[in-house]
């Protein structure tokens, strides 16, 4: 698979590009804050559906559509084998704006001319994109390592954007009750709906994770030894804020429901959910050495390339062909024949 062209208007600091790309290896070079990485962010944004780099879409339109409330565009055409896909998102501000309300963001995509939600747009065309915020998947929060492995899942298996999708809703719902119940403006009983709920998605999105840090325990481990020739194994391990497989006796569903029983006072007192995949992380280590603690920056860094490199060779072992590979600034590398292997 390969984008064979790359249309952009709008988007961060491109007024207008139409590019045309011939199939393997690309290597852009030039200056700082010239747009290479935004290059890459816009093609990755036709995996994903979202701006990788930025806390909302928004922040992908550059400053004079803002203001003018011109619309944004990325427009792919990828060749996956003989078929032909056009992908086009479609960006815009809309609102009175001069009324004081404040304008929102409308975003249209279709997929060879047919309208599709953001949903069915993920995993149509795969891609992996290294960058150097990724170094925060091994030495920041756990939420750079649940955002790592839930945008491969989405790519991999539909079933599971879905379900992480309502899982979402169901957190932000039942913040809201506990801190309703915290102020006595709600009964405990309205949160046997959400607890159920939680739970229903809770384990699926859970397990699916530790199947999917098993399948991508060994890929990495025999990649990070032939990125630094190291003798010390790269482990990982998924670390579930429930039992996975239960406990007492129970299963998996009966154990986190009663944990969110027997929780809920905390949790209330809290005013926030404090058990389920929201709450997960991923334990990297380097030998007997905790990777978030006591690897080198330049050690993390190999380590998250190593889980990128690790991700596209999943993703091209389950969906039957090679991602896109975005590789922004990869030092030390080089790509012959393929493969991925250290200068």
């Amino acid at each position: 698979m390969y984008i064979s062209h790359l249309g952009l208007t709008n988007f961060r600091n491109y007024q207008h590009l139409e590019l045309d790309l011939p199939p393997g290896l690309l290597v852009f070079y030039g200056g700082n804050a010239q747009g290479k990485s935004n290059l890459l962010e816009a093609v990755y944004l036709l995996s994903i559906a979202k701006a990788y780099r930025a806390t909302s879409d928004r922040e992908a339109i550059s400053r004079t559509a803002q203001d003018d409330h011109a619309h944004t565009q990325v427009l792919g055409i990828a060749q996956k084998g003989q078929d032909r896909v056009r992908i086009v998102v479609d960006m815009h501000l809309e609102g009175p704006g001069e009324d004081g309300y404040q304008t929102y963001l409308r975003k249209d995509i279709w997929v060879n001319g047919i309208p599709r939600p953001a949903s069915e747009l993920v995993g149509v065309v795969n891609a992996v994109l290294f960058d150097a915020e990724d170094i925060q998947m091994v030495s920041g929060p756990p939420a750079a390592r649940r955002r790592y492995l839930d945008i491969l899942i989405c790519q991999m298996d539909r079933a599971y954007l879905r379900s992480l999708q309502k899982y979402q809703k169901v957190v932000y719902q039942r913040n809201h009750l506990l801190r309703l119940l915290r102020e006595r403006r709600a009964q405990p009983e309205e949160m046997d709906f959400w607890n159920q709920a939680m739970v229903q998605e809770g384990v699926y999105i859970a397990q699916r994770r530790a199947q999917v840090v098993q399948e991508l325990r060994a890929l990495a481990r025999e990649l990070y030894c032939q990125l630094t020739e190291a003798r010390e194994e790269l482990a990982m391990e998924y670390v579930p804020s429930i039992p996975l497989d239960g406990e007492e006796g129970e299963d998996a569903h009966h154990t986190f429901a009663r944990i969110l029983e027997e929780g809920l006072g905390r949790e209330v007192a809290l005013g926030s959910s404090q058990w389920g995949p929201h709450r997960d992380d991923v334990r990297l280590k380097i030998g007997e050495m905790e990777a978030a603690t006591y690897v080198s920056r330049g050690q993390a860094r190999t380590l998250a390339l190593t889980l990128k490199l690790a991700e596209g060779a999943l993703l091209e072992r389950e969906r039957g062909e090679s991602p896109v590979l975005l590789l922004d600034d990869p030092k030390n590398l080089w790509v012959e024949k393929g493969a991925i292997v250290p200068l």
